[in-house]
């Protein structure tokens, strides 16, 4: 007995023993682990201080602005999308376009905290929202995602002109300052060609424009919203006489005002508007009819013009200058610079079949 008892005690002294052998290792491997995922405190574009993983190699933003500016600085590090168009062939590389789409909270859509979390992104990113103030938002945001940080940036990143500091902090922030600095050179020669030569256009002189939005083009935004910021800075008189509707904007408009308004160019971002317009008996006598001057702004993969708003926004203020006053921006060569946005800031090389289509809808 006393025998078999020795032997029971010696086999629970070696279990004991490789059991503490296993803990020390499994200890020594979590201690490895947490010196690799260093992490850093930052100070967020609202002021609030976080805790963020040194390398941050997953980020998801909750709505398209800042969801775009990822991809157009580090596409690698771009966890899903909130949305993505369905073109026949998106002019979008298949790593990109295979990502999740996965919402958030923009427009009228409200984004799910699980799916989210469930894709483990290192930081989420609130920049423009439509769900709140942005500091009740983010808080709001915070609570619901827990440990994963909320990083807020600045709102101005949906306004063409007001983004550069945006654009500035994300390329620190995710370690892609060379790619920041180049796009916003980019804006700026951009920007600097369009003012210099629209700025001493007579009142006069200026395009009279109609933005048209919704399938039968009843729909528009006036100066000074977001929706229809290319006209004012490209030097058009937006023709609205309306109230601006805060927001999604699309304020409701009857044809007997835009016949009364006449505009001499309309832009819309509406293909089945732009398809039917030159057929449609009820706007046959506007000038921009009659002129053939209805432009259909180039949507792939994201509209150049509005909806969403956002970084990219700048090629389509190009667009814009030229198709508004194309004698004065006879020499800016839109087929080159969209090459080379494409290429550079949305890392898709366009072929010659695909940059017809786009910049000729």
């Amino acid at each position: 007995m006393k025998v078999k008892n020795g032997t029971l005690l010696l086999i629970f002294m070696v279990l004991l023993a490789v059991t503490a052998c296993g803990c020390m290792e499994q200890t020594s491997a979590e201690q490895v682990q947490d010196t690799t995922n260093s992490t850093v405190k930052i100070t967020d574009m609202l002021g609030r201080e976080l805790t963020v993983p040194e390398d941050i190699t997953s980020v998801y933003a909750t709505s398209p602005p800042s969801t775009i500016l990822v991809y157009m600085l580090a596409p690698e590090k771009v966890a899903g999308w909130n949305f993505l168009n369905t073109f026949n062939h998106t002019l979008m590389n298949d790593e990109y376009l295979n990502l999740p789409i996965l919402g958030g909270w923009f427009g009228t859509q409200t984004g799910n905290y699980e799916t989210i979390i469930n894709i483990h992104p290192d930081i989420v990113m609130e920049g423009y929202t439509t769900d709140g103030q942005i500091d009740e938002a983010i808080e709001r945001r915070q609570g619901s995602f827990g440990n994963i940080p909320v990083v807020a940036v600045d709102d101005s990143i949906i306004f063409v002109e007001q983004s550069d500091p945006t654009i500035e902090y994300v390329g620190k922030l995710l370690d892609c300052e060379e790619q920041a600095t180049d796009f916003i050179n980019f804006r700026a020669g951009v920007l600097d060609e369009i003012e210099s030569k629209v700025a001493d256009i007579p009142d006069d002189e200026k395009v009279r424009v109609y933005y048209a939005e919704g399938t039968k083009g009843l729909a528009t935004d006036p100066s000074g919203s977001q929706h229809s910021q290319v006209i004012d800075i490209c030097g058009g008189i937006n023709v609205a006489n309306c109230s601006l509707t805060p927001g999604n904007g699309m304020t409701p408009v009857s044809i007997e005002q835009v016949i009364e308004w006449n505009p001499e160019v309309i832009l819309t971002s509406n293909a089945q508007f732009y398809n039917t317009v030159y057929s449609d008996p009820l706007w046959e006598n506007i000038d921009a009819v009659q002129n053939e001057r209805v432009y259909l702004s180039p949507l792939n993969p994201f509209c150049w013009i509005d909806r969403p708003q956002g970084p990219h926004l700048i090629i389509g203020t190009a667009w814009t200058a030229t198709v508004l006053y194309p004698d004065l921006f006879e020499d800016m060569d839109m087929e080159q610079t969209t090459r080379d946005f494409y290429s550079q800031f949305l890392h898709y090389d366009l072929t010659d079949e695909e940059l017809e289509s786009l910049l000729n809808p």
